[in-house]
C-alpha cells in the first residue's frame, strides 16, 4: 500500500496545477447547486395544471444530470492520461515497482471512487436539500428512492467513467485530439435523453442498450418515476446488465490503452 502513496501525491499535484481539472473535480458540487436551486425554478415556472409537461421536463433534466455526472470526470481523466503521454511520464513509471499496468489500475481505481462519490453527493444532496421541489401531482419523485438505490446506482454508473477515459486516452495522440474526442463522446452522454420519447418507452428502449450508460440510468429513472410497461425490467436487473456491460468495456479499454500507449 505504501508504494501507492507517492503516486497519490503526484496525482493530487497534477490535478491542482490545472484549473480545468480543478473545475471538473468541483463539477458534482456545481451540479448539486443546479439541481437544488436552479432547476426547481424552471419547474416552478411551469403551470402545475400541465402535469405532463412537468413530467417530461423533469425527466429530461434528470437524464441529462445522471448522464453527465460521470462524463465530466472521464474528461478530466482523459486530459491527465494525455498529459502523461505528452510528458512521457508513463515511461518513467514503467520502471518503478508499481509498473505501468499497476499505475493504470491505481489511477482508474481512484477515478472510479471519485465518480462514485460525486454521484452520491449529487443524488443524496438533491434528495435532502430539494427533494420536495421535484413533485408530480403533489408527490416527490425522490420519495421513491433511498440510500441503497443511490449507492447501487453510483457503483454501477461510475464504472463508465474510467472506461471512457481510457478509450479516449488510447485513441487520442495529444490534448487537441483528446478535446475533439471529448466533444464527440458528449453526444454519447446525451443519448439516454431519447428515453423521454414515447417511442422508447416500450421494447424499443433496448435499441439504446448498445450505449453503456443506458442501463443504470434507465433503472434509476424507473425508480424515480415508475412506469407501467410490460417491456420494463426490474431496477436490479437493469443495474446488473449495466454492471456486467461496463466491466467488460472497462477491461477492454484497459487493454486497448496499454496496447496503444507509447512509452
Amino acid at each position: 500500500m505504501s508504494k501507492y502513496l507517492p503516486l497519490l501525491k503526484y496525482e493530487a499535484k497534477t490535478i491542482v496545477r490545472d484549473p480545468v481539472n480543478l473545475y471538473m473535480c468541483l463539477f458534482p458540487v456545481i451540479i448539486l447547486f443546479l439541481l437544488s436551486f436552479v432547476f426547481p425554478m424552471i419547474l416552478e415556472s411551469i403551470d402545475p395544471i400541465q402535469g405532463t409537461v412537468i413530467k417530461v421536463t423533469m425527466l429530461l433534466l434528470l437524464v441529462v444530470i445522471l448522464a453527465f455526472g460521470s462524463f465530466f470526470l472521464a474528461a478530466m481523466s482523459t486530459f491527465l492520461l494525455l498529459e502523461q503521454k505528452d510528458e512521457h511520464t508513463l515511461n518513467t513509471i514503467a520502471v518503478t515497482p508499481v509498473g505501468t499496468s499497476g499505475y493504470l489500475k491505481f489511477k482508474m481505481a481512484y477515478i472510479y471512487l471519485m465518480s462514485v462519490a460525486g454521484i452520491i453527493v449529487i443524488l443524496l444532496g438533491t434528495k435532502l436539500i430539494a427533494g420536495d421541489k421535484y413533485t408530480i401531482w403533489g408527490t416527490s419523485v425522490f420519495d421513491n428512492i433511498d440510500i441503497s438505490h443511490i449507492v447501487s446506482f453510483a457503483v454501477v454508473n461510475g464504472l463508465f467513467t474510467p472506461a471512457l477515459a481510457m478509450l479516449q486516452g488510447a485513441f487520442a495522440k495529444n490534448k487537441v485530439e483528446g478535446f475533439a474526442f471529448i466533444k464527440g463522446t458528449g453526444m454519447l452522454a446525451l443519448v439516454p435523453a431519447l428515453m423521454v420519447l414515447e417511442a422508447f418507452q416500450g421494447g424499443l428502449q433496448y435499441m439504446l442498450g448498445i450505449f453503456p450508460n443506458f442501463w443504470a440510468i434507465r433503472g434509476m429513472l424507473l425508480k424515480l418515476m415508475p412506469s407501467e410497461n410490460g417491456a420494463n425490467l426490474s431496477y436490479t436487473l437493469y443495474l446488473l446488465i449495466g454492471g456486467v456491460y461496463n466491466v467488460i468495456l472497462l477491461v477492454a479499454a484497459y487493454r486497448v490503452f496499454l496496447k496503444k500507449a507509447q512509452y
